[in-house]
């Protein structure tokens, strides 16, 4: 008798929580496998696109889900699912966020060749609802950089640019030439000449050429449209793009572009502006224990210009997004 119940103990059917489970596991891995796939065809389709900039999490939920049905279906205990997918989470999350410090070059970097100047670019997103604008002033006093693009400047932060003055004595803020433009481009060496659009087709941005201290470099500051937008980010792209083609010399842009390198938005603009993009480490948010999970900052720089270093993402400067760094070398005239 007890041997009898043993074995109607061992072949059990599962309970109606776990079958649940089950259902939903697999129904959820497949969808999300599904998703996973649509996020590659945004070329076909732009609203595709905005699977793209999550494609790592994807991914990461889809495994989830696909070894939590897998052990619903062996052992049958729905808490063991719920703690593969807590693992998994966590596991996805750490990879996104580790990424930047883990990837960051020690290697001396080397000199600009013949011809050249070497110079260094910071770009990054202030963040209007900064709570110490003060603190961003601190931070770029620390870093040896020769320009400097700051995206979400607001009007209230201006008084903090008089710190900046000894530093980066050339200066311009957009904030007065159109309501929609919050940036501010700031530099040790003069501008040539310098303007910014804001309520056009493209998005808002600042255009500043500088003379043969820097070969005739352009440097477009710019700030797209919010993610999960990929119609209205298109057509900011190819307005920004043609604006590229007035560039006399090497050029530089730089900012928010609220997509990620996996987006079909991005990969067009490099396309159709002719320029390389050098940038691809997980800059926003900074809310997960200051592990920021998607790359939406970016730099695309011309021909006649070249990274010295791989760009680096720099601490926290009391933004939603970290600043990121370039060390980049720029022909000039012989």
């Amino acid at each position: 008798m007890d041997d009898a119940r043993e074995v109607n103990a061992v072949v059990r059917r599962p309970g109606g929580l776990v079958w649940f489970s089950l259902l939903v596991s697999l129904f959820g891995t497949a969808g999300l496998f599904l998703v996973v796939i649509a996020s590659y065809y945004g070329h076909l389709w732009s609203p595709l696109d905005a699977f793209s900039h999550l494609r790592v999490h994807l991914i990461g939920a889809t495994l989830g889900l696909g070894i939590a049905a897998l052990s619903l279906m062996t052992v049958q205990r729905v808490r063991v699912a719920v703690l593969v997918l807590v693992v998994t989470a966590v596991l996805t999350v750490l990879y996104a966020g580790l990424w930047p410090i883990l990837s960051q070059s020690r290697e001396p970097q080397p000199a600009a060749g013949p011809n050249e100047r070497a110079f260094k670019l910071i770009s990054f997103n202030s963040w209007f609802h900064h709570k110490n604008p003060k603190q961003i002033a601190d931070y770029l006093a620390t870093e040896d950089a020769d320009v400097v693009v700051l995206v979400e400047f607001p009007k209230t932060s201006k008084k903090i640019l008089g710190l900046l003055e000894a530093q980066f004595p050339h200066q311009y803020d957009c904030n007065d030439t159109g309501p929609f433009c919050h940036i501010v481009v700031l530099s040790r060496f003069p501008f040539a000449e310098v303007e910014a659009k804001s309520d056009w087709e493209g998005p808002p941005f600042v255009r500043a050429l500088f003379g043969k201290e820097l070969g005739g470099l352009t440097v477009f500051g710019v700030h797209f449209s919010q993610p999960f937008t990929p119609n209205w980010q298109y057509s900011q792209m190819r307005a920004l793009a043609s604006e590229t083609f007035v560039a006399k010399g090497p050029f530089i842009v730089a900012g928010d572009f609220n997509a990620t390198k996996d987006s079909f938005m991005v990969n067009a603009f490099q396309e159709y502006s002719g320029s390389l993009r050098i940038t691809s480490l997980p800059t926003w948010p900074t809310w997960f224990f200051e592990l920021p999970q998607i790359g939406i900052d970016h730099m695309f720089i011309s021909n006649g210009l070249r990274p010295l270093s791989p760009p680096k993402v720099r601490p926290n400067a009391g933004s939603d997004h970290l600043p990121i760094k370039a060390h980049l070398a720029v022909r000039t005239v012989p």
